[in-house]
Parts: structure tokens; sequence; C-alpha cells
């Protein structure tokens, strides 16, 4: 059984028994690093459900031909793994990790088992599911924007999912290398868009660290695309 106090980090996706709560946590293992996934290492199903405890993480899915499905940030109280429990498509992912993650796994397997005992877990593993989509879908809305709109979403995403404190500046480690990986932009091109951002004084740009100097003026820069999905704001202001 998973220890009591990693447990009790756990944001669940909606109301569920205690009884069904520590039946999950029976089942549940302590994970670190995003290529626990394992999709990162080979072409396979999502072994299970995960729940990011903290850290965050840049991932995109691709099939087998290497063609990119869908990419997103993922990071502190998200869900991963639930719409595939019963899928048998393979899928890999290209991750780049920005701050380390540690993660709650659910294995598949045991997580089935169990619904055929609690029919509650379906309940679970629907909400846990509609929360994962919206990371997907608004990464899919996102991605037939501009280059800087890109950027900028990912950088609000990825700072909305790490420890901030309270009145001081705002840094991202991450290189040019990941950033390009999460975006899907080229390092050229990347280059370009961060100097230009730079520029007009709404970042920081260091080796390997990216420094938000003006939250509201990069928040402006991405008021044209559709965030009723999800909005870095709001999920930065709900951690």
């Amino acid at each position: 059984m998973l220890d009591p106090k990693i447990g009790e980090q756990i944001q669940w996706p909606c109301d569920l028994s205690q009884d069904l709560i520590h039946s999950l946590l029976e089942i549940a293992l302590f994970k670190t690093g995003v290529h626990s996934l394992e999709i990162t290492k080979k072409f396979q199903n999502l072994p299970g459900v995960f729940y990011i405890l903290k850290g965050s993480a840049g991932i995109c899915f691709s099939t087998e031909n290497m063609k990119s499905l869908s990419g997103g940030v993922i990071g502190k109280g998200d869900w991963i793994g639930a719409l595939t429990i019963h899928a048998n498509y393979n899928l890999f992912a290209v991750a780049e990790e920005v701050e380390p993650i540690t993660m709650v796994f659910f294995p598949a397997d045991k997580v089935l088992e169990l619904a055929e005992k609690k029919c509650m877990v379906f309940k679970w593993l629907l909400h846990c599911g509609v929360k994962s989509q919206s990371i997907w879908m608004q990464a899919f809305l996102s991605s037939i924007h501009e280059k800087e709109q890109k950027t900028i979403y990912v950088l609000l995403e990825l700072a909305a999912r790490q420890t901030n404190v309270t009145g001081a500046k705002v840094s991202i480690n991450i290189s040019q290398t990941q950033l390009s990986t999460i975006t899907g932009i080229s390092r050229p091109r990347l280059n370009e868009v961060l100097k230009s951002i730079e520029q007009q004084g709404l970042v920081t740009i260091q080796r390997g660290k990216v420094s938000i100097s003006d939250f509201e003026g990069l928040y402006e820069r991405i008021s044209p695309m559709n965030l009723m999905i999800r909005d870095p704001i709001s999920t930065m202001n709900a951690l």
C-alpha cells in the first residue's frame, strides 16, 4: 500500500467514498521521473493511471511513424492514462522533464480488477479522463496559432505547474532545446521568438532559464487564443 503521507497529497478528481479511496491506494505505487510513464522508452499503451504529485514536463505523443498526435504540458495535479485504460493501440512519447516529477501510479490490471468489485471505479476513471482530456484538447487548439503564441502558452503552463514564492520573479529552468521539443518549433525560429519577447520586456533569457518579467503582458499576447478548455492563469490560481 502507498505511504499514507503520499496518499494524502492526492487531489481526487471527484467525490469518492473513503472505502474506494482506500482500495485505490492499496494498489497504487510511487514513481519518479517522466520515464516511469514507460511509453517514453518504447511503443506501448500507457500501463495505467498516473497522478502527478509534483514537477512538470512537456510531453508529445506520437504514433509509430513518429507523426505527432498531441503534445502538452503536464504537472502537479494532473491525471494521465485513464482514457487509454481499455485501449489496444500503441503510442510513443517524447518527453522533456522541466522540474523533477514524482507520481502515484495505479496499474491498469489492478484498476480493472478492482472495477469488477467496485463499479464506482468507473466514475473515478471518467473524471480522471475529463481532466486529462483538457490538456490535449487545449494543446491541439494552441497548435494552430503563431509561433510566439504557442511559445508563450507553454511558458505560462510551465509557470503554473511549479512551486512559486509569492512576490518572487518566476523562473523556469528550461533549455531552448527542451522548449523546442515541447512546442514543436525549430531552434532557430524559437530563438527568434524568445529574443522578440525579451526585447518587449516580457521575459529575461539566460542559459538554461527563462524568467517571466510581465505575466499580464504575456497573457495579453495569447488573448486571441481560445482558452476556454484550459487557461494557464486559472490553473496557476487554482494550485
